[in-house]
């Protein structure tokens, strides 16, 4: 059975158990900053957990993912990957323990027909419930029911003593017996092998979270009015076990790469993949499909936050490839293999595909040009200093050369020099950078939230947007926030974040900013600053410019009409310039980025080098065709299929639900899009690009105006024409009459 398949087959056996089918979020949250990157199926659904939305009752997905916890195994074991799919059903306050278990036990043994007697299950060895749903309910011998501790059966891990404080619970996991031990290890006990060996005989294919407690100060564990269900099962480990085979890497989904690096290794090495060796060609197969969708989503390396973590994974898979023989760059040469095994699943990645080789090309060549010029001057401070490298020295390679930690302690190990400790290396790269690097670092628990998100979580309703249809609503404050915690009222002056029951007011989303305006109250009135989500509550930054304001008051929430249209106009003539980009470049020319303000608007794109002058005019002269033939703008809601296949452009790494909303410009663009937008394309009036550079390798950004902005940056510009032509006939004049002043000493 095909991966493809198993995605299909899993999704389709519970859409008819009910539950609502979710794409996939980005593998960057867009609004979620505790995390950096998408790590589990449940992510994308913590507000859903939280209380604070309530639009599903049961959903199911498959979870593009990427964690590095476990990264210094990827290869080395059977199953650990930085990148991988997670299949995973989810309850919110609907079905429970018994439901969840039988779902997941019907779907293993009737729909894929594993055999029942190679499944072992574990519980937390004090959830009596589950234990008996196993034994009673479903059928399995006492014998293959494993009792574990917190550390292995409650999440998060260890957390009634550890934490941290939040939704929390015990889980079930579902192990399947291989029948010997994996990646040549012999098992420690091979008469009393049992799940949780490491000789790998046993293989944890599903985890069943029970959520049911919020953990208090102290440990406390109290119960949750609505208890939740969050399973997740690895796509990879599925079709090990479904395609017979001991290992996630000879599965379909790593074929296609792994063949793709066995031809660069044979021209290289010959002998390539003995045991030892294996291990490192199935390590840059993971990190080679991970930089394709990380890539493919904007991120690219740098030395700081996501940038960072990219930047060691390329790096990692570069140093696997040299200890093979591979001295060259050679994993942009591995992006259409990923793509030929990801393509169907994940379309979005044919159109990126040169732009993803390229940015990983560019960083490649970067490091190994950091090697050739940077490793000789590590070298000669190692050998110039005592036996140990200290943390200071070891920062300053990295702030001034960009050599990773990763590098120095390679170099430091290669001539028998002691290592910086990681933290005090991390202490001393802050005090150089003031918290650049701190930013790198995975934030703790899945429900680890910044100050506001924890004070927004004590609403338990989502607040309605009615801004589509008009700029003014009748709605009651629901809360009120000051200093990042909830209060009840608050008097005039004062700066305070105002929580909507409804709300006209559009908040900063999908690159266009929040929208400003009034609200008037029964006693106070307010000046709307910004409008920012944090999860599915929109916070309204105001100042409370008179009276007091108080929760439950009914209030008069009007949007600033003019800015509002500013950034219409800018949204629409953003559509259009991304059209034009595509006509004009191509079809890579994808949006990688945008930020659409009442000011002005720029657009990042997929294009590996600058624009003519000739492309550049030629883009502009097309959009403003466009404008001048007053196309119609228009609106539609459709299923994501049904858009897809009208040719609607889903821009990859956005989130999108099952229904989408489609902007059509009249027959040069239809893009799938949340913002607000013109009627017709002649009310932008006129589209001037006033800048174009690289923002990042194989990515550039226009920025452009419209209307009386561009009118007058256009003027501004014939002014700086004029000015340069006067000064030329000025100078031409000069240089005249010292022509003939030379003439003249020379005739005399």
């Amino acid at each position: 059975m095909t991966s493809s398949e198993l995605r299909r087959r899993f999704l389709d056996f519970f859409e008819k158990q009910g539950h609502t089918l979710v794409p996939s979020d980005r593998l960057v949250p867009a609004d979620d900053p505790s995390v950096l990157f998408t790590g589990a199926g449940m992510n994308q659904f913590k507000a859903h957990f939280l209380g604070l939305k309530k639009d599903l009752k049961r959903a199911a997905s498959c979870q593009t993912c990427f964690r590095t916890g476990d990264v210094d195994e990827v290869g080395r074991t059977s199953s650990h990957l930085t990148f991988f799919e997670m299949l995973g059903n989810f309850s919110f306050g609907d079905y429970f323990k018994l439901e969840a278990i039988q779902y997941a036990w019907e779907f293993l043994t009737a729909d894929l027909k594993l055999p029942e007697e190679r499944l072992s299950v574990s519980v937390y060895e004090k959830d009596e419930e589950a234990a008996g749903v196993w034994l009673k309910a479903i059928g399995v011998p006492k014998e293959r029911i494993i009792r574990f501790g917190a550390k292995e059966n409650f999440w998060p891990s260890n957390a009634p003593s550890d934490g941290p404080n939040g939704p929390c619970g015990p889980c079930s996991e579902i192990y399947y017996d291989y029948g010997c031990c994996t990646v040549g290890k012999v098992c420690p006990k091979p008469d009393a092998c049992a799940p949780g060996c490491p000789c790998g005989r046993f293989v944890e294919v599903w985890n069943l979270v029970f959520t049911e407690f919020n953990r208090q100060e102290g440990g406390k564990l109290v119960p949750l009015p609505a208890k939740n269900i969050d399973t997740g099962m690895g796509l990879e480990r599925l079709a090990a076990v479904t395609q017979g085979k001991m290992n996630v890497f000879e599965t379909d989904l790593f074929e296609p790469v792994i063949e793709a690096i066995i031809r660069l290794l044979r021209h290289e090495a010959p002998d390539v993949l003995k045991r030892d060796q294996r291990a490192s060609v199935y390590a840059i197969a993971d990190h080679a499909r991970a930089l394709t969708f990380l890539l493919a989503e904007g991120v690219v390396p740098s030395n700081e936050g996501r940038g960072y973590v990219v930047r060691m994974v390329l790096r990692k898979a570069a140093r696997a490839g040299r200890g093979l023989g591979l001295e060259r760059p050679f994993l942009h040469q591995l992006v259409p293999a990923v793509v030929k095994a990801m393509g169907e699943a994940y379309p979005e990645l044919l159109g990126r595909r040169e732009s993803i080789a390229k940015g990983i090309l560019d960083e490649e060549e970067r490091f190994a040009q950091t090697l050739k010029e940077k490793i000789p001057l590590l070298l000669g401070e190692i050998r110039r200093g005592p036996k140990g490298f200290p943390a200071q020295e070891a920062a300053r390679f990295y702030d001034t050369h960009g050599l990773s930690y990763e590098e120095i302690a390679r170099v430091c190990a290669e001539q028998k020099a002691a290592p910086p400790p990681r933290a005090d290396f991390e202490k001393a790269v802050l005090e150089l950078q003031a918290g650049s690097r701190q930013n790198s670092r995975f934030a703790g628990g899945i429900f680890a939230k910044d100050a506001l998100q924890e004070a927004v979580s004590g609403i338990r309703a989502a607040t309605e947007f009615v801004g589509y249809d008009g700029l003014t609503a009748q709605a009651k404050v629901a809360g009120l926030i000051q200093e990042n915690r909830l209060v009840e009222e608050v008097k005039a002056p004062a700066s305070v974040g105002v929580l909507l029951t409804r709300s006209p007011f559009y908040g900063e989303a999908g690159g266009q900013v929040g929208d400003t305006g009034i609200l008037e109250a029964s006693e106070g009135k307010l000046r709307v600053l910004d409008s920012q989500w944090v999860g599915a509550v929109l916070v309204h930054q105001a100042e409370l410019t008179e009276g007091k304001v108080r929760v439950g008051d009914p209030v008069r929430a009007e949007v600033d009409p003019a800015r509002r249209q500013a950034v219409a106009r800018n949204h629409t003539a953003t559509h259009l310039l991304h059209a034009g980009l595509r006509k004009v470049l191509g079809d890579h020319a994808l949006q990688a980025g945008s930020r659409v303000a009442d000011t002005g608007l720029r657009l990042d794109f997929s294009h590996g080098k600058a624009l003519t002058a000739g492309e550049r005019q030629s883009v502009e002269e097309l959009v403003n065709e466009w404008i001048e033939s007053r196309l119609a703008v228009s609106v539609a809601q459709m299923p994501l299929a049904q858009a897809k296949a009208a040719g609607a452009t889903a821009l990859f790494g956005e989130k999108y639900g099952s229904r989408v909303r489609v902007v059509s410009i009249g027959e040069v663009s239809k893009e799938l899009c949340g913002g607000t937008h013109l009627t017709a394309s002649g009310d932008v009036g006129l589209v001037t690009i006033v800048g174009e550079g690289s923002i990042a390798s194989g990515v550039r950004r226009v920025e452009a105006l419209t209307a009386e902005a561009a009118l007058d940056s256009m003027r501004a510009e014939v002014g700086r024409l004029q000015q340069d032509r006067q000064r030329l006939i000025q100078r031409n004049k000069q240089l005249e009459e010292e022509k003939s002043s030379l003439k003249a000493k020379g005739a005399a």
